[in-house]
């Protein structure tokens, strides 16, 4: 499909799945960092915009935004913090500013307060080309360090190396979301156009199954976060026509993980991974099952049984790190906390208080001692 197919035509499944991700994180994430009193600024970056909504009305990741801001004018106004939004679109920015101009003149028609946005002040649109435009304001994004910053990159191009991958995970207090052309790579892993951005030797795609394609993806890019750097990297795969794509999240902190994992398994109750059957679990579509072990799905069995391993062989010592292993292997704080309340249980480890979820709130960490 080209990018004016698009526009032109009604969202199917994959593209409603990866509007759905985009939307929700923004939804949980926007209100608590415009609350938070460790930032003073908060920057939004949607860098692929396109048109901000297609020509059935469909809603876009800009409208999306849009949308969910809308709600809380009164709470930015109070607060004094400055919001931007940087709308990026190197092909249809006139149509895209036209749009966005319109919502707002009908959104200004019904508010009585003045507005919060103005043109070319915290509400940009730009007409740039992402390879030299990103360059451009890395700099100060760097130096913004009390600033939130939600990157949204949604390309008609594969774009995310390993270059620009090592530059988004060093800015400071920011979260990405980043489409992926996932099954294109795995048909086609040595054309020179996919090998520009990523070093396909390094991924094995013959050891999976078509439908694992960007979980391989994202593991790869799990190998590129230092050793002694804390980073987490999270994924959901889309089922789109005949394969599979995806999208790729990043942030260095638990707060955006445990958020991300969140809408992740609202979406997906058994594997919190994709908008489709990726395990074919026999639960899937809430499906009867003959026996109560075929109840918890495998990505569960087996993220039980690497947790105690890593419990037993000293890797994981206090409940923070178990908790930090979940985020890490794209599972639930909560997750966690049932498998340490099983090993308690089983008389295992010894007992203490668990949480579910805000471990950024855990003041002190509380050591796990084995029986």
């Amino acid at each position: 499909m080209t990018k004016k197919d698009f526009h032109n035509s009604k969202f199917d499944k994959g593209t409603q799945s990866k509007l759905e991700v985009f939307k929700e994180y923004f939804k949980e994430s926007f209100p608590v960092f415009l609350h938070s009193p460790f930032f003073d600024e908060i920057f939004i970056y949607d860098f692929f915009a396109g048109q901000g909504l297609n020509e059935n009305g469909e809603h876009g990741t800009a409208f999306n935004i849009l949308n969910e801001i809308k709600p809380y004018c009164d709470e930015i106004r109070k607060s004094k913090k400055k919001v931007y939004i940087i709308l990026n679109d190197k092909e249809v920015s006139e149509v895209l500013k036209s749009n966005v101009l319109d919502f707002f003149n009908t959104c200004k028609s019904n508010c009585e307060g003045e507005c919060v946005f103005a043109e070319d002040e915290n509400l940009i649109i730009r007409a740039e080309d992402f390879e030299t435009y990103f360059p451009k304001i890395y700099p100060a994004m760097l130096k913004r360090k009390k600033a939130a910053k939600l990157l949204f990159l949604d390309p008609f191009k594969f774009v995310i190396d390993r270059d620009l991958f090592n530059k988004l995970m060093n800015i400071p207090s920011a979260d990405f979301i980043c489409f992926m052309p996932s099954f294109f790579l795995r048909r086609f892993p040595h054309e020179p156009a996919f090998n520009k951005y990523i070093d396909t030797s390094k991924i094995d795609f013959e050891e999976s199954k078509p439908a694992h394609c960007h979980r391989v993806i994202a593991d790869y890019f799990k190998t590129l976060v230092p050793p002694d750097k804390e980073y987490f990297i999270g994924c959901f795969s889309i089922k789109k026509d005949s394969g599979y794509n995806g999208l790729l999240f990043g942030s260095n902190h638990t707060f955006g993980a445990e958020k991300f994992q969140k809408v992740c398994w609202k979406i997906d109750e058994l594997t919190g991974e994709a908008d489709y059957n990726i395990d074919r679990e026999l639960t899937y579509f809430k499906q009867g099952v003959l026996f109560e072990d075929e109840k918890i799905p495998l990505k569960i069995k087996q993220f039980n049984l690497d947790l105690e391993n890593e419990i037993v062989s000293g890797k994981i010592k206090t409940n923070i790190d178990a908790y930090k292993y979940a985020l890490k292997n794209r599972c639930l704080v909560k997750h966690a906390a049932e498998r340490l309340k099983e090993l308690m249980k089983e008389g295992k480890i010894e007992e203490f208080k668990t949480f579910n979820n805000d471990i950024h709130k855990i003041k002190t960490a509380t050591n796990i001692n084995i029986k």
